[in-house]
């Protein structure tokens, strides 16, 4: 479960792979892939499942470790992740509604959010101007994200933020500190920005830092 502490104990022989995954990442791609998203925290069986060593998920991991990180682009790596969280949500049992889709597709006003917002990632963008870009009322506007995402307008263009911040911190060679980073995306108060950062990505933006370096 997010956040929950993790210890195993293997054979010297053992060769052992962890992934972490951001938890509104998981969200995300399961909103996108169609499932419908349930309120509260997200919930997987706890039952221990054998690896499967054929079909989509091994063969998916097998193409994913043969890459170089530092030859792929954002977008590609944005793209393996989706399908990553795809296989998962669909091997694993979890709490997203019985686990099955839904035909209903991304909304056009949360779509053109998205393209704004990143478009003018590093810009102020307040709850009037999203809904003057959507051409509806403030309320409409908070109605509209909490039905199909789960967020506040605020939480959400913050979202994307932490996501790109993420991304430069992890592969802009130029970045030299959190600070530079945190306000060029807007976020004045450091500290709030590392306890929201470690919320969403799962670590410190040091941490993302002295990784992205190494």
């Amino acid at each position: 479960m997010p956040n929950d502490p993790f210890l195993s104990s293997d054979s010297l022989d053992c060769k052992k792979l962890i992934i972490k995954i951001p938890t509104d990442f998981l969200h995300q791609t399961a909103h996108e892939f169609g499932y419908l998203l349930s309120t509260g925290a997200m919930l997987f069986d706890s039952k221990v499942h054998p690896f499967p060593m054929i079909g989509p998920l091994f063969n998916l991991l097998n193409d994913m470790l043969q890459q170089d990180s530092t030859m792929l682009g954002e977008p590609a790596l944005v793209y393996y992740g989706k399908l990553l969280n795809s296989a998962i949500l669909t091997l694993f049992r979890h709490h997203f509604d019985q686990g099955m889709p839904s035909k209903k597709p991304l909304h056009r006003h949360v779509k053109q959010i998205l393209l704004y917002v990143q478009d003018n990632i590093t810009a102020d963008i307040t709850v009037d101007v999203l809904a003057g870009l959507c051409q509806i009322s403030r309320k409409s506007l908070y109605n509209l994200l909490e039905r199909e995402v789960g967020l506040t307008p605020s939480s959400y263009v913050r979202r994307l933020k932490l996501e790109k911040a993420h991304s430069e911190l992890k592969s802009n060679e130029r970045v030299k500190n959190v600070t530079q980073v945190a306000l060029k995306y807007g976020f004045t108060n450091l500290g709030r920005f590392s306890a929201q950062y470690r919320e969403q990505i799962g670590e410190l933006p040091s941490q993302t830092l002295r990784d992205g370096s190494q």
